[in-house]
């Protein structure tokens, strides 16, 4: 199997894109897509973010089961906006989440990101046996995702129905 190597993309509509391996034509039965989205972040925001989503990259690049990813950041008046997804074949994704810099990451970032500046969306679904593009992604972690508003839960997640193995997060 070819090693997998972050590449970067200034395509898009000039967001910065760096990806994870090739985007796969043809996707295994069991997929599930992983969307995470960080709005309003201010610079010091920022700077944790960027160190933790450093340490994170290192580990996705050994990841089983992971097969792509984009990570999407975008600044502007200020203001920044990160958005991860990630492509998982079966169930091997909550063993990634939930250990070594991932999990570590996720401890400290509720604390850094979960602030009155920021809107946040969390979701992860069965896919539909397509990856969404960019826009496709933020469309869909905006109207399904877990929503923290100014670090309040102000909405449970309720993914689209693509399959019949549906799962929230």
């Amino acid at each position: 199997m070819k090693p997998k190597k972050w590449t970067s993309n200034k395509e898009d509509g000039g967001f910065g894109t760096l990806i994870l391996g090739e985007k796969p034509e043809q996707l295994p039965e069991k997929t599930f897509i992983s969307l995470t989205r960080g709005e309003g972040l201010n610079f010091v925001q920022l700077a944790i973010n960027n160190i933790l989503t450093l340490m994170v990259m290192n580990q996705m690049k050994k990841a089983p089961g992971l097969l792509y990813a984009e990570l999407i950041g975008e600044l502007k008046k200020g203001r920044g906006t990160g958005q991860t997804m990630t492509v998982w074949d079966g169930k091997s994704m909550p063993q990634f989440r939930n250990r070594n810099n991932h999990g570590f990451a996720m401890k400290f970032f509720g604390w850094v990101i979960h602030r009155k500046n920021t809107k946040t969306y969390y979701l992860t679904y069965s896919t539909n046996g397509t990856i969404p593009t960019v826009s496709e992604a933020t469309k869909i972690v905006k109207e399904y995702g877990k929503f923290y508003d100014g670090g309040v839960l102000a909405r449970k997640a309720t993914p689209p129905a693509f399959g019949k193995d549906t799962k929230t997060s």
